[in-house]
């Protein structure tokens, strides 16, 4: 199994823009909070952009490691995509925590800032 380079890079390239553009709305909101007179809550894009570097390190740690050797594998497969499957389930579950984390981060701030 090979996997597309091209496609790979841009999917990496877009989860390391996508986890910058969170830092810096973690910034702008804690900035706004000020004004509200309300803090905390902008960790959330913050945690969100970690959850997305570790979804981008759990892919291409599957791409390197399992496309390889279910490749080459000449016997039994279904450890290596029982592996493969679990690797995804892990990338999967960050990459919904960070949304949901961003979503929590906005739906709270709005609430608070239109009291």
């Amino acid at each position: 199994m090979r996997p597309d380079a091209g496609a790979e890079v841009v999917f990496l390239v877009a989860v390391f823009l996508l986890a910058v553009s969170f830092v810096i709305y973690g910034l702008i909101i804690k900035r706004l909070l000020r004004l509200i007179k309300k803090q905390g809550i902008w960790i959330f894009p913050l945690l969100s952009a970690l959850g997305l570097f570790l979804v981008a390190i759990f892919h291409l740690s599957r791409i390197l490691y399992y496309f390889p050797k279910l490749g080459r594998a000449s016997g039994d497969l279904f450890e290596l995509i029982i592996g493969s499957l679990r690797m995804g389930r892990m990338e999967n579950i960050f990459l919904f925590g960070s949304g949901l984390l961003v979503l929590v981060c906005g739906w709270l701030y709005y609430t608070w800032s239109s009291r």
